[in-house]
């Protein structure tokens, strides 16, 4: 059975993760919790953060666990032309919008980050985003995916807030 709501996981969600909260040498159950959710068919990426995830280094655990993955979790995006055309919808809104500075609208539009197609991913194929970023709609230094996604009526949800609707004592997965 598949989940009413999606989601595709933000790269941020993994790097910080790993970083900080959740590291691999002591809470396993967070990373197994991803795997469950999308065996459970909850939880996903995309080709872009798998991306972003693999410019680490070779030993860095986050790269080693999400090459652990089954392909199906990080669904397609620059090769699907429903994200592509969403994408291009992005982009325009992003060049033509006044409220943020050109480094930021440079910065949002960069090829090889994933924000703006996360975005148009779950535009394309009505996921949700978890993500760590809060929305700040006055700032105009960083386009921030809550922000941006809420443009495109994409719903976004912290990390924490979807931990605590689908998580079970230490991390055990939940429908």
């Amino acid at each position: 059975m598949t989940p009413a709501h999606r989601y595709l996981v933000d790269a941020n969600v993994f790097i910080q993760a790993k970083n900080f909260h959740y590291r691999f040498e002591f809470c396993q159950g967070f990373w197994q919790w991803l795997a469950d959710g999308h065996d459970a068919g909850l939880l996903f990426s995309t080709a872009k953060v798998f991306q972003e995830l693999n410019d680490g280094n070779d030993d860095d655990q986050v790269k080693l666990w999400a090459n652990q993955l089954p392909s199906s979790f990080f669904v397609p995006d620059t090769h699907d032309a429903a994200v592509m055309r969403a994408y291009s919808h992005v982009m325009t809104w992003n060049f033509s919008n006044n409220h943020y500075t050109q480094q930021a609208k440079d910065e949002f539009a960069r090829a090889d980050k994933a924000d703006a197609f996360l975005i148009a991913t779950a535009k394309a194929h009505g996921f949700n985003l978890a993500t760590h970023e809060r929305s700040w709609p006055d700032t105009k230094r960083r386009v921030l995916i809550p922000d941006a996604a809420n443009v495109f009526s994409v719903n976004c949800t912290m990390i924490y807030d979807l931990l605590s609707r689908h998580a079970v004592g230490t991390f055990g997965f939940t429908p």
